[in-house]
């Protein structure tokens, strides 16, 4: 696969502008075309929507004149949540349908205040089909994939990710595949992981961890700040929750505290 389409979700002008200069470097470095989204939830209050109305202007604007200052193709799309037979999330996964990545911001955390966006990555990795970028709200990331760390757990989602990835371990400078508290049959399975990788052109280094003092997340968020990464690329495993489906505690906690970008596929 190559990365050719990529789709950026636009809510807001401070954090959506952090989300297009990601989307613009990846598109410059790929040859892509970038696809700005603004979906219209129509609030109920009159003045509310007005004030909805004149940020997605301004969100527009941003986007075309960032795009055309960059010399990248882009495509702006105001989508209509009702007409699209539901909210923000389920008009992201119709549009993610003509993309190969999507791009989406954290969830903010400590809020009272009830919002669209609320859980909206993990929703956004479950109901899209495609692998799902997501920008921390906290500090500014220009640059993306040049030092990727894959945290890897064998199973579906872990080989999804990984594989959903390859256009940008490709390109990366460096990579590393980290495993913790793996299974003997697991560290077999990292030359495996290497010759695949291989065969598309990335050369990794692979490592495991046991680890019994730290939760999985926090030795994860370490490894990050250890090796510089710039992208964390990890799979979605979901648990059934009262008859829905949840991010695992892993991801969940990745997503909660994460520091830098995590690309995550289901």
């Amino acid at each position: 696969m190559e990365l050719k389409q990529i789709l950026v979700f636009m809510d807001n002008l401070e954090h959506s502008a952090d989300r297009l200069e990601l989307a613009i470097d990846l598109a410059k470095r790929h040859r892509a075309t970038i696809t700005g989204l603004k979906v219209a939830v129509h609030p109920l209050i009159p003045m509310r929507r007005g004030h909805d109305k004149e940020a997605g202007e301004e969100l527009a604007q941003l986007f075309r004149e960032r795009t055309a200052a960059a010399d990248v193709k882009g495509a702006w799309i105001t989508a209509d949540a009702k007409a699209l037979g539901g909210g923000v999330v389920e008009a992201i996964s119709h549009y993610a349908t003509f993309a190969d990545l999507v791009i989406v911001g954290q969830s903010e955390h400590g809020s009272t205040e009830r919002r669209a966006t609320d859980f909206l990555p993990e929703k956004v990795v479950f109901g899209s089909g495609k692998p799902v970028l997501i920008v921390p709200y906290a500090g500014r990331y220009k640059s993306v994939g040049r030092n990727i760390l894959v945290a890897w757990k064998t199973g579906r989602e872990s080989s999804r990710a990984l594989s959903d990835a390859l256009p940008l371990l490709q390109a990366a400078e460096s990579a590393h595949i980290f495993e913790v508290n793996p299974s003997n049959d697991e560290v077999a399975d990292m030359e495996g992981l290497r010759r695949y990788l291989a065969s598309h052109g990335v050369k990794a280094q692979v490592e495991t961890s046991a680890i019994t003092e730290l939760g999985i997340g926090d030795v994860l968020l370490n490894r990050v700040s250890d090796e510089g990464s710039d992208l964390l690329v990890m799979g979605g495993y979901a648990d059934l929750h009262f008859g829905t489906y949840v991010l695992g505690d892993v991801a969940k906690h990745v997503l909660r505290h994460m520091t830098i970008p995590v690309l995550m596929s289901h």
